[in-house]
């Protein structure tokens, strides 16, 4: 069989052209009660058909459905999903399989964390984002209030299946939000991917595949060293206290709503310039990191008087300690560093930094 099987720590994630058939092989080494596939809309309508095609074990599954995007990441859906399983029966023997992007393997893995104190979960990410980081992990949760993955657990799941071809489902802007989560790998691990995926094109899945694996094996090499965050794992967190902040904003604003991943190429713009700003980066890197964000991402657009409301909703961010800012940036191209302190009034200049940026782009 033609697959790669990188150790994630808790679990495995299964690469190549036989992955899915991979699974098949998986389901048969287990008995569980009853199998149910949670899906959206468009996973259920666009990949479960190949999923069943590969993986005969599971054609007699019973699919859950739920609304696509990140207003599924709700507890009121994790009710109806737990409500549903009740309903049908399911008990600690049950497996739920998430097929689906970040939003579905993120609710799909919380709900199998605490459903009857935690059922096996497998994730089978169909989108770019999942495949590289979502999905692989542990992490669960779903948002509150307004505010990113406030709620949830750790769950392994007994392993992540990736198939590339799910991507072809994918537009442009599903495979520039995922490529966000790969930009940052190699910012804060290695610099050659950094400049791997520069000269990758989207369209081209031959031309994906290698720096997929690639990201997906340094999450994972992450997640392994440090599987509940107390300290490496952080480095993961580059762009995301900033960019969390971002994407609440924008559900806010009457602008359309961005992608996880649109946000946090907004938040590494900032958080790489508060690098340089605090004598960690140099500018040449500095530059180099905006110039191509800046290509690739649209620009978000938001007020000085903004500030505030952005900055209060980055002191709910989970890394947050003491009541202070604390930041993974960047030390150089592909070097992180984890834990620095940064004061609002930084932050805010950032954010300004980032909005004169974007105005005269």
């Amino acid at each position: 069989m033609e697959v790669t099987e990188i150790d994630a720590g808790g679990h495995p994630v299964v690469l190549g052209r036989d992955a899915l058939r991979a699974l098949d092989g998986k389901l048969s080494q287990h008995e569980f009660s009853a199998v149910f596939i949670l899906g959206d809309e468009n996973t259920l309508r666009h990949c479960l058909p190949e999923l069943l095609a590969h993986v005969p074990r599971l054609r007699e599954a019973r699919s859950l459905l739920v609304p696509p995007g990140e207003r599924s990441k709700d507890l009121s859906v994790s009710t109806d999903i737990w409500r549903h399983l009740a309903e049908e029966a399911a008990d600690r023997h049950a497996l739920l399989v998430c097929l689906g992007g970040g939003v579905v393997t993120d609710l799909g893995g919380f709900v199998a964390g605490t459903y009857k104190r935690g059922i096996r979960c497998v994730h089978v990410p169909t989108s770019l984002m999942g495949m590289v980081d979502a999905a692989i992990g542990g992490k669960t949760g779903v948002d509150l209030a307004g505010l990113k993955n406030m709620v949830g657990v750790f769950h392994d799941p007994l392993a992540v299946y990736v198939h590339l071809p799910f991507l072809k489902s994918l537009g442009k802007r599903e495979l520039l939000n995922g490529l966000a989560e790969m930009m940052k790998h190699g910012l804060v691990w290695d610099a050659r991917l950094w400049n791997d995926i520069a000269k990758a094109a989207l369209h081209d899945l031959d031309a994906l595949t290698p720096v997929v694996e690639r990201s997906a094996a340094i999450k994972a090499e992450v997640v392994k060293a440090d599987p509940r965050e107390a300290g490496l794992r952080k480095v993961l967190n580059f762009g995301h206290t900033i960019g969390h902040g971002i994407e609440a904003h924008s559900w806010e604003s009457p602008q359309r709503a961005l992608l996880h991943g649109e946000a946090v190429a907004v938040g590494m713009i900032c958080e790489a310039w508060l690098s340089w700003r605090m004598d960690l980066l140099s500018r040449e890197a500095y530059d180099s990191i905006a110039a191509q964000l800046t290509a690739l991402y649209k620009p978000y657009q938001f007020d000085s008087a903004d500030n505030h409301r952005l900055i209060e909703l980055m002191r709910n961010d989970k890394k947050n300690a003491g009541g202070q800012f604390r930041f993974t940036l960047l030390t150089a191209i592909g070097k992180a560093k984890v834990d620095v302190h940064v004061t609002a009034a930084q932050v805010q200049e950032a954010l300004e930094h980032y909005r004169l940026l974007v105005r005269s782009a």
